[in-house]
């Protein structure tokens, strides 16, 4: 049995970029941060998407971050502080609701249900 994610080891991590990848078709627009760990003597890079916008202050190379390493499989790592991306049907369907309470708000203000 693997060990979950929330109990994987800490080690700190240097940051090796952080670049900005402009919005697609498929995804949101986010920062992808490579950084460097080492676990005994063995060196392993990981990678992970900080979802936001480009003009957030972020994460330079050399900085020092703390992430989660798989004490089974120690090249598997994540970064946990990295802002997660917000699901697009959980997105749009949150713009459909606020949309439809304004348009009933609308009615009702205009003197319908009654």
């Amino acid at each position: 049995m693997s060990t979950p994610k929330e109990q994987w080891q800490i080690t700190d991590a240097l940051v090796y970029s952080a670049d900005w990848i402009d919005p697609s078709r498929n995804d949101w627009g986010h920062y992808l941060v490579v950084y460097s760990y080492r676990v005994g003597e063995d060196r392993f890079t990981g990678d992970c998407k900080h979802y936001g916008k480009d003009s957030d202050s972020y994460l330079h190379p050399d900085d020092v971050i703390s992430i989660r390493y798989s004490p089974e499989r120690p090249a598997q790592s994540y970064y946990p502080d990295a802002k997660k991306r917000l699901n697009k049907a959980i997105f749009f369907l949150g713009i459909a609701a606020g949309v439809a309470l304004i348009v009933l708000l609308i009615i009702y203000l205009s003197g319908g249900f009654r």
